[in-house]
C-alpha cells in the first residue's frame, strides 16, 4: 500500500516501516492519522494507534487544588471521579457534615488551579426526591449516572442522572428515579450498553437478621435496622429511559460455585467478562457477557483468600491482567490473567506490600493505569492514619518483584493536606484523587476537597490517537471505551473522544488539532469536535506505532498506515482520504 501523496513535513509509516521521515516540528497543529484493522472488542484499556507519548519513571508530578468551597457550596465528600472525554466529575457522598448531592465538575480545558474552571451544582431534591450520597458514576457517552450507596439514614437506590447536551446548573439537565430497592450499590463496570452496578450491603429489620449473617457496621441507620451483605446484582441499560422498567435487571448471585459471593467494591471489564472485586469475603466474581444476565451459567466464582485477597475496594484492567485493589489492612495485591482459565490456579498471582522498599504500603482505594504503570490510589490504613502514599507498579517487571515497585508520599502538596482519596479519574494524562476524608471528624466522618493531581508524562508528550481509550481508570467509576485524540500542550492536555465503541473490523481515524479547536474523524466522518487551545508540547519523543514509548498498553490488531502532519487537515480532504486508501 502506497502512502498518499503529501507535501507537508511529516512521519509515515506503513505496516510498520518507516517509509517517509522528514523534519516535524509541532508548535500550532498536528494532524494524526491511521489505517487500521482488529478483530477484537473493547473493554476498559488503553488501544495506543499513534503515539508521541511515554509515561515518566520519576513520580514527581504532584499538584493539588482545594475545590471545597466552589460556587460557594460545602463541596468536599466524594466517592470516586470519573472523565467523560472533557470533564472530570466527582460523585458526591459526605461533606464535612452529612450525607450530600453535591456534584463537582472540573473542565480539564482549563487551568488545574483557575476557579473558573471549577463547579459545583446541588443536585440534592432532583426531582423532588432525597439524592444525596453516591458511590461512583458512568459516563456513557451522553450521560453521567451516579450509583446510589446510602443517605443519612438507609440505604437507597435513588438513581441520579446529568444529561451532558444541557446546562451543568440546568435542573433541566438532571433526573432521579427511585428503584425501590434496599440496597447500597458500591460503584459500577460498563460495557458499552450495560452498567453493573456493585452490590454492597441491604437493610433489614434487626428481629430478621440471622445469627450467622453480618455485615458491617453502619452509623445513621433507622432505628431497628440492620446492615447485611447483599449478593443482589443490578444491570441498567442505558438504551432505556432512566424510568422505564425494562432497564433494570437483577441478579441473585449469593453462593455462585459454593462461595460466599456477596459485598462487592468496584468492577471492570475485559471486553467480554465483568469482574466484580470483593469487599468482605475474598471470593472472587466474574460474569460473561456473552450469555444472558440471569442465567447461572453466566457466573463464576474464585476463592482468593489463600493469596491474601481479604478486603478489596476497587479493580483495575491493563489489557490482560485484573488488579484488585487492597483495601485497608490487607497485605497483598492480587492480579488475575484473563488470558488463563479463570479458576486456575496459575491465573492467580499476589505481590506481598510489605516488601516494598521502605515505605509503609497499606490502605488504598481504587487504581490507575497509564499504559506501562499501575497506580494504587491513597486512603487509609484501618487505624488512624489517612494517607498519601501513592503506591505504582511498573508493568515491564515482574509482579512479584520488589523491583518493579515504588512509593512516593504525597500527603503534603502545595501546601495542602492530600490524604484520603476515593478512587481517581484519569484523563489520559492526569490522574486526579477524589477527595473523600482527611481523618479530621476521627472516628466520624470528614469530607475534604483537596483534589491531587498526578502527571503521568510531564514533558515526555506531545500526542496520541487512541482506537480505545478508557476515561474513567480510577477503578471505582466507568466510562465508555472507545477512540479519543490528546494532546498534550503547554498549560495541559486537551483531548475528544468519539463517545462510541467501533465495531471489529477496518477503520481510518485521524485528530486534528489547530490550537484554536481538536477534532476526532472516524471512517472519513466528524465524529466530534470542541474547541481547545494551547501551544502544544514539544519534547524528544519517538512516535510510535501501535502502543506507548515503554509502555505496556498496546493495539489488538494491525496498523496498516499512519501519518503524522504537522498542519490540521480540514475534513474534506480526510473524507478523500478515507475513500482513496479505501479503494487501493
Amino acid at each position: 500500500m502506497k502512502p498518499p501523496h503529501d507535501d507537508q513535513h511529516l512521519f509515515v509509516a506503513a505496516d510498520g516501516v518507516v517509509v517517509r521521515d522528514l523534519p516535524l516540528t509541532l508548535s500550532a497543529a498536528v494532524t494524526v492519522e491511521a489505517w487500521v484493522s482488529t478483530a477484537a472488542g473493547g473493554g476498559d484499556a488503553i488501544q495506543p494507534l499513534v503515539s508521541a507519548w511515554a509515561p515518566t519513571a520519576a513520580m514527581t508530578g504532584f499538584d493539588a487544588y482545594d475545590a471545597g468551597m466552589t460556587d460557594g457550596l460545602d463541596s468536599t465528600g466524594f466517592f470516586g471521579a470519573v472523565f467523560d472525554g472533557r470533564h472530570v466529575y466527582f460523585a458526591p457522598q459526605h461533606d464535612t457534615d452529612n450525607r450530600h448531592g453535591k456534584v463537582l465538575r472540573y473542565d480539564t480545558h482549563g487551568g488545574f488551579k483557575d476557579v473558573a474552571a471549577w463547579e459545583a451544582y446541588d443536585a440534592g431534591a432532583t426531582n423532588g426526591l432525597n439524592t444525596k450520597g453516591y458511590y461512583g458514576a458512568v459516563a456513557d457517552g451522553r450521560y453521567i449516572t451516579f450509583i446510589p450507596r446510602r443517605d443519612s439514614e438507609e440505604f437507597h437506590s435513588r438513581f441520579l442522572r446529568y444529561d451532558t447536551t444541557g446546562g451543568f446548573k440546568d435542573p433541566g439537565s438532571w433526573q432521579a428515579h427511585d428503584l425501590g430497592l434496599a440496597n447500597s450499590y458500591q460503584s459500577a463496570a460498563f460495557d458499552g450498553r450495560y452498567i453493573y452496578c456493585c452490590p454492597g450491603q441491604r437493610s433489614v429489620p434487626a428481629d430478621k437478621r440471622d445469627a450467622h449473617d453480618e455485615g458491617h457496621s453502619v452509623t445513621g441507620m433507622k432505628q431497628g435496622m440492620v446492615p447485611l451483605c447483599s449478593g443482589t446484582m443490578l444491570r441498567i441499560d442505558t438504551h432505556c429511559d432512566l424510568e422505564d422498567p425494562a432497564g433494570y435487571a437483577t441478579y441473585a448471585a449469593e453462593g455462585t460455585d459454593g462461595l460466599d459471593t456477596r459485598d462487592f467494591d468496584g468492577a471492570c471489564f475485559d471486553g467480554r467478562y465483568v469482574y466484580y472485586a470483593p469487599l468482605s469475603h475474598g471470593s472472587v466474581l466474574r460474569y460473561d457477557s456473552s450469555l444472558e444476565f440471569a442465567d447461572g451459567a453466566a457466573w463464576s466464582a474464585y476463592d482468593a483468600r489463600p493469596l491474601g485477597l481479604v478486603r478489596n475496594v476497587g479493580a483495575i484492567f491493563d489489557g490482560q491482567y485484573v488488579y484488585y485493589v487492597p483495601y485497608g489492612r490487607t497485605q497483598a495485591v492480587v492480579r488475575c490473567d484473563t488470558r488463563q482459565e479463570f479458576k486456575a490456579d496459575k491465573a492467580w498471582q499476589a505481590y506481598d506490600l510489605t516488601r516494598t522498599a521502605g515505605r509503609r504500603t497499606i490502605g488504598y482505594d481504587g487504581a490507575c493505569f497509564d499504559g506501562r504503570f499501575v497506580y494504587f490510589i491513597p486512603y487509609w490504613d484501618a487505624g488512624e492514619n489517612y494517607h498519601g502514599e501513592f503506591l505504582r507498579y511498573d508493568t515491564a517487571g515482574e509482579f512479584t518483584d520488589p523491583a518493579a515497585w515504588c512509593a512516593v508520599d504525597a500527603g503534603l502538596t502545595d501546601g495542602l493536606k492530600t490524604v484520603g482519596f476515593n478512587g481517581a479519574a484519569f484523563d489520559g494524562r492526569f490522574i486526579y484523587g477524589a477527595p473523600w476524608n482527611d481523618g479530621a471528624g476521627h472516628p466520624g466522618l470528614h469530607g475534604h476537597g483537596a483534589v491531587l493531581r498526578y502527571d503521568t508524562i510531564g514533558e515526555r508528550g506531545s500526542f496520541s490517537l487512541r482506537y480505545a481509550d478508557c476515561g474513567h481508570n480510577g477503578g471505582l467509576c466507568a466510562a465508555l471505551p472507545g477512540p479519543r485524540f490528546l494532546v498534550a500542550t503547554e498549560p495541559g492536555v486537551v483531548s475528544i473522544a468519539a463517545n462510541r465503541q467501533l465495531a471489529p473490523g477496518r477503520h481510518y481515524l485521524a485528530g486534528v488539532y489547530d490550537g484554536r479547536s481538536i477534532a476526532l474523524y472516524v471512517d472519513g466522518v466528524r465524529a466530534n469536535e470542541q474547541p481547545a487551545s494551547g501551544r502544544i508540547q514539544s519534547g524528544d519523543i519517538e512516535i510510535v506505532i501501535g502502543r506507548l514509548a515503554a509502555g505496556a498498553a498496546v493495539f489488538p490488531g494491525i496498523v496498516k498506515l499512519a501519518r503524522v502532519s504537522d498542519c490540521a487537515r480540514e475534513g474534506d480532504w480526510i473524507r478523500t482520504q478515507h475513500e482513496e486508501v479505501n479503494t487501493t
